[in-house]
């Protein structure tokens, strides 16, 4: 048995894999409401750094040519 081997997926796999990730983390959200309730600043948090971080990799590799 191979676990650690290189995966391929096509671009509607990644997407079916996303929208289970996502169904995933709604259904704990629902599960778990009260406690993750109470998290709601550090949610907003981690998601401005993230957001922050993705915008300024967009921004700066969209001036280079493609492939730098």
């Amino acid at each position: 048995m191979k676990i650690l081997r290189t995966w391929t997926f096509r671009w509607w796999e990644v997407g079916m894999f996303k929208v289970c990730l996502l169904s995933l983390g709604i259904l704990l959200g629902i599960y778990f409401q009260n406690y993750l309730s109470g998290l709601i600043p550090l949610w907003w948090v981690l998601f401005a750094v993230t957001a922050i971080y993705f915008l300024v990799k967009f921004f700066k590799e969209g001036k280079g040519t493609p492939g730098e």
